[in-house]
């Protein structure tokens, strides 16, 4: 009985062993993977990184240089350019530098991830509140046709885009505190500021198609003039491509939005760990899906407007000669 007891204990130990084994190579394995992704958005943001600088700049060069392109629309589209080609200049090159401290296990990458994070969030809401006045403009100028020329003039818009800056750098003035309470009330301002530009805009696109339908309709119906109609298919043009570049953001920003919601129901349940949302594979992407959507916008506006992409890619198409 006594050897058997003994070779029981053994039996068990080796159980416990080999379960211990399994649960350590299932966690190395989920280190390993974790790393891999790190280093592999590290190599994708820094690769991704000059090409968002150059054809930003190149987008807002070409709004400034070609007078064909100097409309209202386009300006603002210019201005979102310039939160963006600073993705490429801060965000991106921050980020891939917090990620290599991280890895090296070097103390500066908390210094680095906070500088990181503070210019995020403000370049963040910054093209937030550019896509408002990138989706108004085009409001006013399908739904308020006949007062456009006063309320849209660069007066206004130069104001309009300098107020979104001071918002958003004085929201990452603020920093990020170590009080709880402190920052759960910053977090819950950008997210009312953020939600209210959204329902803005769905609202406004929902009377733009109406517009647009009913404009469709008038068309048909009666024979309007030539120039009438040009003016309106223009008008449909810019508010397509303004379209499309607000439904990039959004596809750019779900990520993290469900990675917020998904910390929120986490929190609620007491079952919220910061690791287990920080180094679950697909939270190592949300923050360079959000940076992606800065090279994404310039490649909308050239593949939507002719005059914009000749001069874009001049230098590398050979179909298209010199100035």
């Amino acid at each position: 009985m006594a050897n058997l007891s003994i070779q029981n204990i053994l039996d068990s130990t080796k159980k416990f062993s080999n379960i211990t084994t399994e649960s350590e190579t299932k966690l190395n394995f989920a280190v390993d993977a974790t790393v891999l992704n790190i280093i592999l958005t590290i190599i994708f943001n820094m690769v991704v990184c000059p090409f968002t600088v150059l054809l930003n700049m190149m987008v807002i060069i070409a709004v400034k240089r070609r007078p064909r392109l100097q409309n209202y629309a386009n300006i603002l589209l210019a201005c979102l350019a310039v939160t963006d080609a600073l993705t490429g200049l801060t965000t991106q090159p921050l980020y891939s530098l917090w990620k290599i401290l991280q890895l090296l296990e070097m103390k500066t990458h908390e210094t680095i991830g906070f500088l990181y994070t503070i210019v995020l969030r403000a370049l963040s809401l910054c093209s937030s509140l550019h896509l408002v006045l990138v989706t108004s403009e085009r409001l006013i100028a399908i739904r308020f046709t006949q007062r456009y020329a006063s309320i849209v003039t660069r007066r206004n818009i130069r104001a309009a885009v300098i107020a979104s800056w001071v918002v958003s750098t004085s929201y990452a003035a603020l920093g990020e505190p170590r009080n709880t309470s402190k920052a759960s009330l910053l977090n819950l301002l950008a997210a009312l500021i953020v939600v209210s530009c959204v329902i803005f805009m769905a609202f406004a696109y929902v009377i733009l198609f109406r517009e647009t339908r009913r404009h469709v309709k008038m068309i048909k119906a009666h024979q309007l003039p030539q120039e009438e109609v040009h003016r309106f298919n223009k008008e449909k043009k810019a508010l397509k491509t303004t379209v499309l570049v607000v439904s990039a953001v959004f596809v750019c920003f779900l990520p993290m939005a469900a990675a917020t919601v998904t910390v929120f129901v986490l929190k609620k349940m007491n079952i919220f760990h910061q690791g287990l949302i920080a180094d679950c594979l697909p939270c190592i992407w949300v923050r360079t899906f959000i940076m992606f959507n800065s090279v994404v916008n310039p490649l909308i506006y050239c593949w939507r407007q002719k005059e914009m992409r000749k001069f874009v890619f001049r230098l590398t198409s050979p179909a298209v000669g010199p100035e």
